[in-house]
């Protein structure tokens, strides 16, 4: 037996029974796991290429520190 599976089988074996469950399930269904991961790279890339188009649309005195700052002034005020 390999390591992998020498530890996968302690961790297996010091587990609750009720967690069980969830353990049957990944091992019946491994390609679950990994097909939505293609889909996943996908859909992450397309949100990244959104990003992308707002890159450079701020004047270039832009001072995020501050924004952030009257920011959380408009909305708490002075809570604290």
């Amino acid at each position: 037996m390999t390591q992998m599976k020498e530890r996968a089988v302690e961790l297996i074996q010091r587990m609750p029974d009720d967690n069980m469950f969830y353990v049957i399930n990944i091992l019946q269904n491994p390609e679950a796991m990994t097909a939505d991961k293609a889909a996943d790279k996908e859909q992450a890339m397309e949100a990244f290429q959104d990003i992308l188009k707002f890159r450079g649309r701020l004047p270039k005195d832009f001072d995020a520190d501050r924004e952030l700052a009257e920011a959380r002034e408009e909305k708490y005020g002075n809570i604290g």
